[in-house]
Order: C-alpha cells, then structure tokens, then sequence
C-alpha cells in the first residue's frame, strides 16, 4: 500500500517541496506519494484530525501552522520544544510526533551563507518576523553563539513575547526588539538581515528597509523564494544595492531532507532532491 506524506500550509500551492520530496521516494525505490494540503487557520484542528483517517504517514508545517500544530501534537523532540514551533511531524503507533527541521535546516545553510561573505558568526543581524520561522531563526542564531541582535516584527508586543522565551537560551546575548516601521537609530548597523515574513508581506516592495543602513550589511537571507527560482521582493533590494544574497531554496531542501529521514529512518537523497529542483527553475541551488 502506498505510503502517504504531505505539507500543509496556507497558501501552499506554490510549495516545491512536493517536487524534491516525491523525487526522494522515487529515487529509493520508496512506494509513497507526498502531496500539498491547503489549509486555511479556521480550519486546521479538523484537517489535523482528518490526517490519520486518510493515511498520512508525516508532514511538513509552512506558514501559517507552525505554532499551532506544536500545541497540536502528542509529543515533540528537544529542539521543537525550545522553539515552540514544528515543521514537521511524523506518525509513531498511533500519536503524531512533532520536530523541528528549521533550526538545524536554517543553521546549515546559513552557515554556507556567512563563509561566503568572510564570516563565521554574525555580530548584529536583524531578523524580519516572530512567528514559527522568526522563532526557529533566533534560536539558532543564539545557539551559534550571537551576541546581538534585533527581532523586527508587526505587532512589537509579539516580538517582545518572543525574546522573553528565548533569552534563557543565551542570558547574556543583547536582543533589541522594534517595529517594522520604526527601526531604532542605534540598531540600524546591521550586519546581516533576515527575512522570515512571507513572501508576499508587502506586495512587491520591501518598505522597512528603508530604515537599514544597506553599507553596514554584508548579506541578506529571505527564508522566502519565488516558485520561478526570482529574486523576492526583499532580495531585489540587496540586489539593487550590490549585496550578497540568499533565497529559501537552499534551506527548504535542507529542512526537507531532514524531514524526510524523520520519516524513513534513512539517509535523503540530496542529489535526487536538489536535481530535481535544478531541473524545475533551469540553474543550480547553492547548496551542500
């Protein structure tokens, strides 16, 4: 019988994960099939327990579920409790376990990133977001040894909740909260900036921007990309501006590789996974 995986998100139908995951199943000779849920919020705890009864074996969280379904879950592995956040979940007997793949997923790929641009542990990024992904970043932003830096979201008191969690993590690390439209002055030298908003935040600008001081900046990374492999609106402002960049792709095979070891207690085919990709969008994804 085929073996049935998934992502569920909201929207979701752009997602590229069923193309590398379907090409991993097919390239171990694994008979499943892996397929995108779209799922709107009012309507996820019936979706969720809908899973079982249509087979499922595991799945993948995008936005805007992450949260929730790491309140959802029977039980959840160290890195998923420290983040407060699972992105992927797997079936044990008859309970459904929740992990994090984003944290490892996004420390690996963004330590890649940081050899490219001369360095090895950032001194002040910025990180655009404090939901599931935002979480995910800073705590493997201070588990890699940041001192610094600064969480930049909507809804400030959101930000705020989100450093009293993960200070502990690193009580000595200063992390400075802002708004998006308003970016303190002293904040504003960042040497890395990462976005973990969706792809659409805003349209096809990037207005909180404007407040960064772009010669200080020595990369960006959007937790984001675009099904045709573009540059996000976010990017196309450190294009502009001759900054190094880096789009979701690298870190969505990564996340998704480990997701599916989760699942199949095996080795992931990267090759297969990020051939698959390469031969979608028609260049190659920098990856390990």
């Amino acid at each position: 019988m085929k073996r049935l995986y998934g992502v569920i998100g909201f929207p979701v139908s752009h997602s590229l994960s069923p193309l590398f995951q379907q090409a991993a199943f097919d390239s171990v000779g694994l008979d499943a099939a892996y397929v995108p849920f779209e799922i709107p919020p009012e309507r996820l705890e019936e979706a969720l327990e809908a899973m079982s009864l249509f087979g499922v074996q595991g799945f993948n969280v995008t936005l805007p579920h992450k949260e929730s379904v790491y309140r959802w879950v029977s039980s959840r592995d160290p890195v998923a409790e420290r983040a407060k956040s699972v992105n992927a979940v797997v079936l044990k007997g008859s309970s459904w376990h929740g992990t994090n793949t984003d944290v490892p997923g996004f420390r690996s790929v963004f330590d890649l990133f940081l050899k490219r641009t001369g360095k090895t542990i950032p001194e002040n990024p910025l990180v655009f977001g404090a939901g599931g992904s935002g979480r995910s970043v800073v705590l493997a932003l201070l588990e890699s040894g940041v001192t610094r830096l600064t969480i930049a979201n909507r809804s400030l008191e959101r930000a705020e909740h989100l450093r009293g969690e993960l200070q502990w993590i690193r009580p000595e690390s200063v992390i400075n909260v802002a708004g998006l439209s308003v970016l303190e002055e002293e904040d504003a030298a960042f040497d890395y900036v990462i976005n973990t908003l969706s792809r659409n935040a805003f349209g096809e600008d990037f207005p909180p921007l404007s407040n960064i001081n772009v010669q200080s900046v020595l990369g960006m990374m959007d937790l984001s990309y675009r099904p045709d492999g573009g540059a996000t609106p976010f990017l196309a402002h450190g294009i502009d501006r001759g900054i190094p960049v880096e789009d979701g792709l690298p870190m969505l095979l990564e996340q998704g590789a480990m997701s599916f070891e989760v699942w199949t207690s095996r080795p992931a085919p990267r090759k297969a996974m990020s051939a698959a990709i390469e031969k979608r969008l028609g260049r190659p994804v920098l990856w390990r």
